[in-house]
């Protein structure tokens, strides 16, 4: 199933909106624990998220092992 461009949008700017400066560390913390869990398709998401958090914030981060 493809992920909506939109939805990924709007999850970024309700994390940046609510959190702020901590809406990278949130998006990361949701990438680890979809990879823990196993669920890709929720990991699709987060890393699609984390990203364009990133984006916004102008850095980017260590990759998920």
């Amino acid at each position: 199933m493809a992920i909506d461009p939109v939805m990924v949008t709007r999850a970024a700017d309700e994390l940046i909106n609510a959190h702020g400066a901590t809406a990278l560390d949130i998006a990361r913390n949701h990438v680890e624990r979809a990879s823990r869990a196993g669920d890709m398709p929720a990991l699709d998401l987060a890393l699609m998220v984390l990203t364009e958090v990133e984006r916004r914030q102008g850095s980017s981060s260590t990759p998920v092992m």
